[in-house]
Formats: C-alpha cells, sequence, structure tokens
C-alpha cells in the first residue's frame, strides 16, 4: 500500500505511484429502506444527530466559499486552496461523524461559485492528504489538474495517520483523537468518513451530490468499497441507510470511482490460498477456506509503517487490532481461532467483497491493477468484475493492466501518465459530463530491459476476448516437491519488497525437491496475455503444505527471467491434529498472477514448483513431500 509522508512524496517499500449505456447519475431516493429489513436505521451522526430523514432540499451556493465553515481559500496555482489541519497554530480539523478531528483540504477551480462536482482523493497506506496536492496541472491525479478542470477537490488525512490523530503529540493535544485509530479501510469508519466530509461540502451548497472518489492502495480499497456501497452508509453496527448529507440529509451517491493499485479482497491478498481464478467469480468463503499462505515481507513491512501511525491498542477494539492480526498471519500454521477470525473480519468489513452490491450494480468503475505488483495483482480488478458480470449488472467498467503498481512493477513513467488520462477521462464522462465512457480493458505489456518503453496500449471487450489459444506443458510423471527444497538464495532475491529489480535476470540452475516443465518457444516470439493455469494430482505427505509455481522466460544464453508467481494451498494435511506421517491425495487448481509478457523466439519456457519461497511466500511451519503427477499448465497467448 503506497505511502507519502505530508512533507512530499517519498517511495514505501519499493513503489511509486505514479458505458455501455448511457448512466441516469441521479442519488436513489432515501425515504425508502436500504439493506436494513424494511426500516430505515436512524443512528446519531456527531454533534447534530440523525433522528428523521429531512426533505433533502439541496442549498444554495455560498457566495464565500469556506468549506466546512473554516476553511479560508486563497488563490494559488490556478485554483483555489483551502487548508486545513494545522494552520498557523490554529486547529482547523474536521470533525467526523463520530468526532474523530480530520486534517482535511478542499480545492476549488479559479471562478465560480458552484455547486462543483466533487472527487475526493484518497491516500495510500502511511501516506497523506499532500500525496495529491502539488503546484502544476500536469495531468496527473492531483488537486491543481482537476481542480483546472472544474472539479472541486477534497482531500484528507486518513484517521489514524499524520496529522489525522496518527502522532502521540496530537493524541496528547486533542482528547477527540483517543479514539482516533486506524480501522483499515473499514466501511464504517474511513469509508464512512469520506461520505461524511463530502455531505457536509453537499450541506453547505458548495458540492454536487453525485461525487466521484479515486485512491491509490489504501486509498483504492476504499474506493472500491465506495462504489460497491453506491447509495447506501455502513453503520457502526453493520446495517446499510440510505446515504445522505450529514445536516441537511440531501440523497447522495457515488457516481463514478478510480481505484488504482485495488484489491477487492485485501483478506486473499495478504494470505492467498489459490482458489482465486480469473474466469470465473470466487466467493468470500473460498477466497479464505483454507486459510492462505501470508504474504511475509509485505505484511512486515505494513507493520513497519504503522509504527509511526496509530494503530488500535490491545484490547480496544477486536474488530480493528490491525497488529495482533499480522503477527497472527506470521505465525503461521497451524491459524489460530483469531487468525481465521480476523480473515473473516477482513472481507466483511475491509473489503468492497463483503458489501452487498445494490440494485443495478456498483457505481461505474476504472480500475488500474500493475501485472507484475506483487500485493495486489491483476486478479483483484478481474475478481471485482468477475462479481458484476455474475450478478448480471450493467455497471460500466473500464480495467487497466501494465507494468505499475506494488514492487516488482517497474513504474515507467509513460505508463503512469497514460493511465491517469484514460482514468481522468472515465471520471469526466460519467460525472462531470454525463455520456458514454470507455470501457472494456486496456492493456500495456511489461518489457525488459527497464530502459525500454512499454508495448503501446491495447483495448479488447475482456481479457478472454484478446486471448487466442494457449502453450500447454507439463508431464504425466510424477515430480516430487519437499518443503525443504528449492534454492534459499533465489527465493531472497525474488523478494518484492526488497526492491528486486524486475528486469535483472539469474542464472538458470536446479535444486533438489523441485518439480521443472519446459517447453521451447519455437521460431516465432509467444505473448502471455493473462493467468497461466495449473492442474495437477498431489500425494502429500506431512503437514501444513503450500506449493509455489514460478514461471520463467529462459533464454539461450543460460539465464532466466521472472516472470510471474503464483501460490497455492491444498485442502489435504492442515489441520492442528494432523500428524507427521500423514497421508493424502487431492487434485489441486490454481493459477499464476496474469502478466503480458513476451518469449523471445528460441528461449524456453519453465514451470518450476517449490515448497516456498520465502520471505515473499511465509514458509510452512511443516515438514512435507509432495509427490506431483498428471501435470498440465496452460499458458494463454495473445
Amino acid at each position: 500500500m503506497r505511502g507519502v509522508d505530508e512533507n512530499g512524496p517519498r517511495r514505501f517499500l519499493a513503489s511509486s505511484v505514479p458505458v455501455v449505456l448511457l448512466v441516469v447519475l441521479l442519488a436513489t431516493s432515501c425515504t425508502s429502506s436500504v439493506g436494513t429489513g424494511g426500516r430505515v436505521n436512524r443512528e446519531r451522526v456527531g454533534a447534530a444527530g440523525v433522528t428523521s430523514l429531512a426533505t433533502g432540499v439541496e442549498p444554495p451556493p455560498p457566495a464565500v466559499p469556506r468549506p466546512f465553515g473554516k476553511l479560508s481559500c486563497v488563490a494559488r496555482d490556478g485554483m483555489r486552496f483551502c487548508k486545513g489541519g494545522l494552520v498557523n497554530g490554529k486547529d482547523l480539523a474536521v470533525p467526523s461523524f463520530d468526532g474523530v478531528p480530520l486534517s482535511a483540504d478542499v480545492a476549488l477551480p479559479a471562478t465560480g461559485k458552484g455547486p462543483f462536482p466533487l472527487i475526493v482523493l484518497l491516500h495510500g497506506f502511511g501516506a497523506s492528504k499532500s500525496e495529491f496536492e502539488t503546484s502544476a496541472n500536469d495531468g496527473s491525479l492531483d488537486d491543481a489538474t482537476m481542480a483546472a478542470r472544474g472539479w472541486a477537490v477534497l482531500m484528507y488525512t486518513a484517521r489514524g495517520f499524520g496529522s489525522s490523530c496518527g502522532t502521540v503529540a496530537l493524541r496528547v493535544a486533542t482528547p477527540a483523537c483517543a479514539k482516533g485509530w486506524i480501522h483499515v479501510a473499514d466501511q464504517r469508519y474511513e469509508v464512512r468518513d469520506t461520505q461524511y466530509l463530502a455531505g457536509e461540502l453537499v450541506d453547505e451548497g458548495l458540492v454536487k451530490p453525485v461525487i466521484a472518489v479515486a485512491g491509490v492502495s489504501y486509498g483504492a480499497e476504499q474506493s472500491l468499497e465506495l462504489a460497491t456501497l453506491k447509495n447506501r452508509m455502513r453503520l457502526r453496527d453493520g446495517k446499510f441507510v440510505p446515504f445522505v448529507s450529514p445536516r441537511r440529509h440531501v440523497p447522495m451517491s457515488v457516481g463514478a470511482v478510480y481505484a488504482i493499485w485495488a484489491p477487492e479482497d485485501l483478506a486473499a491478498s495478504l494470505m492467498p490460498n489459490g482458489r482465486v481464478m480469473t474466469g470465473s467469480y470466487t466467493s468470500a468463503a473460498a477466497d479464505v477456506n483454507p486459510a492462505g499462505v501470508a504474504k511475509e515481507s509485505w505484511i512486515k513491512g505494513l507493520l513497519q509503517a504503522g509504527d509511526s501511525a496509530y494503530f488500535a491498542p490491545p484490547g480496544k477494539d477486536p474488530q480493528s487490532a490491525m497488529a495482533t492480526w499480522f503477527h497472527e498471519f506470521l505465525g503461521g500454521e497451524p491459524y489460530s481461532r483469531a487468525a481465521l477470525r480476523a480473515l473473516s473480519i477482513i472481507q466483511e468489513y475491509k473489503s468492497a467483497i463483503g458489501v452487498p452490491l445494490p440494485r443495478g450494480g456498483p457505481a461505474p468503475t476504472a480500475i488500474q491493477n500493475g501485472w507484475t505488483d506483487s500485493l495486489f495483482p491483476a486478479t483483484q480488478a478481474l475478481q471485482y468484475a468477475n462479481r458484476i458480470n455474475a450478478a448480471h449488472d450493467r455497471t460500466p467498467l473500464l480495467m487497466m493492466f501494465d507494468d505499475v503498481g506494488h514492487g516488482w512493477a517497474q513504474d515507467k513513467p509513460a505508463d503512469t501518465a497514460f493511465t491517469n488520462k484514460t482514468g481522468i477521462a472515465f471520471l469526466d464522462a460519467v460525472v462531470r459530463d454525463g455520456v458514454r465512457p470507455m470501457t472494456g480493458v486496456v492493456v500495456i505489456p511489461q518489457t525488459c530491459p527497464a530502459s525500454a518503453p512499454s508495448g503501446p496500449p491495447e483495448r479488447g471487450a475482456s481479457l478472454a476476448a484478446m486471448q487466442h489459444g494457449a502453450v500447454v506443458l507439463g508431464s504425466s510423471k510424477s515430480e516430487v516437491v519437499s518443503s525443504s527444497g528449492g534454492s534459499p538464495a533465489t527465493s531472497r532475491v525474488l523478494d518484492p519488497v526488497s526492491s528486486y529489480p524486475l528486469c535483472n535476470s539469474l542464472p538458470v540452475s536446479s535444486s533438489t525437491g523441485t518439480a521443472i516443465y519446459t517447453r521451447a518457444v519455437g521460431a516465432k516470439s509467444v505473448t502471455l496475455l493473462g493467468a497461466a493455469s495449473v492442474s495437477a494430482n498431489v500425494h502429500i505427505v506431512g503437514r501444513y503444505p503450500e506449493l509455489v509455481a514460478r514461471l520463467w522466460d529462459v533464454s539461450a544464453n543460460g539465464t532466466r527471467q521472472i516472470v510471474s508467481m503464483g501460490v497455492v494451498r491444498p485442502d489435504a494435511n492442515q489441520s492442528a491434529s494432523t500428524v507427521a506421517s500423514a497421508v493424502a491425495n487431492e487434485r489441486i487448481v490454481f493459477q499464476l498472477n496474469p502478466n503480458e509478457y513476451t518469449f523471445a523466439a528460441g528461449h524456453t519456457f519453465e514451470l518450476q514448483l517449490v515448497g516456498s519461497n520465502s520471505p515473499y511466500f511465509r514458509k510452512s511451519n511443516g515438514t512435507f513431500s509432495i509427490a506431483v503427477s498428471e501435470l498440465s499448465a496452460s499458458i494463454p497467448i495473445r
């Protein structure tokens, strides 16, 4: 989850930022019940409280804008910038729905009194509102660019970070910060903060009630939750109510979303078990049953990033005990009851997959995920799309895949500029202009060396529509993979958090306890597009087995380049009561992360199965061997 401190941009864990129908964006009437069993749930909100639903009349725009009734706006860099938080020693933080003070800034177009279309920009984990603040209209997703396009822009530091209760000094000086800890992109807290702040601006007549949202990583997680909620809010008791502004109760809705480096299911992203497939929807229950393999280096990195933030104090909030959960995940097998419960909570309240789809589908959504993003791979966007398609919804959806994201991604500037331009155009079309946006899939291939430009963008109706055939490799004979097999040195080099340069080739070598399957590319180059799928029979001896697949491009000169990885947790032999000599047979089917990558003529496809790839995937606490037979791997090609 990308991070930027409040003094300017920095690299976080080797990462950097960079339809079908005309959508009628009218907020749904809030006199009806929304997911509350036939009645409206009225929860008090802040000091004013919500005890009834008013007429929802939008107020006239103010003659002189003062966002949140306290921010002053000054002309700057082609916009009016309204700074909040601590300004010249004065506390201008905005109390949220539960009183937690949030440091929020607003940027407005240089002229006009509104109401303006509003976009909320949500930052990455460990970052702040300054992630989107700049002095140049350069086409990026930032305040100057969006204000120049006629948007009002809301940027705030999420609760528990930086100037929103993230420091000890603030918590000592500000009693309202006592409960301002991180709730991990929770629909009932962080997501509702966005809805509340946007509603305040609607109540002031400054912005329109149909809003846009865009975010990166942690912010993208919240963006997808907001898209799925659409015209609903989730209260602290978990119930859904209509999304209305806090004082005038104007019906509101999320009109469109642009999610960058987005997880649809945070639990499956941090602890993948191999059940998520790109071609069909996988249920939330299947994503975490059995519990997957922890992305050890990423989880440790997130814990480290949280050292300078405000995690829930021990015992204070069992539904947001992030530090406790992560330590449970890192403890490994057998997973405790607390770890399994944590996965369930993360799915239900802190991931879009936990929000029931609204009538008509989520808000129109543009998603960018990196082929080479080892934290939130392209599988996450495809899972989101598959869920919408399975419900037969007509949500306008645009997916963009390229070599930009968390490590290993190379983050080539031209790729970032292209996706920014395309994502902003999507938001403009739907919310600002009320016209048909681009939909479908846009792909940009990964290229090496790092200095090489990425391949040109290509567009299709879907990823499947752009695939034509497959390369198949495998064997019927038995190959043995062991928990102690493989090269630890190679595994360490492939750790994405330690800044492994993606295009650095490695020497070809073989190791005991490893299964290898190869096929020559031939006289013409072949381009992988999508996720390689593996199916095999496995005979397991031992407990807590896991299997990591690595797809390599082996050159004629004896070097190899990593192309994709995937992991699967077999169902068998995972119980705490499993003895070390336990034996089981199973048929496994799983996929590696998707990519678009060209294997040159004369090279070789190599699929390698190992029992560990630590520290990226946590090494099992068990000892096991897996005899793999009747293996078939299908590599989809463009």
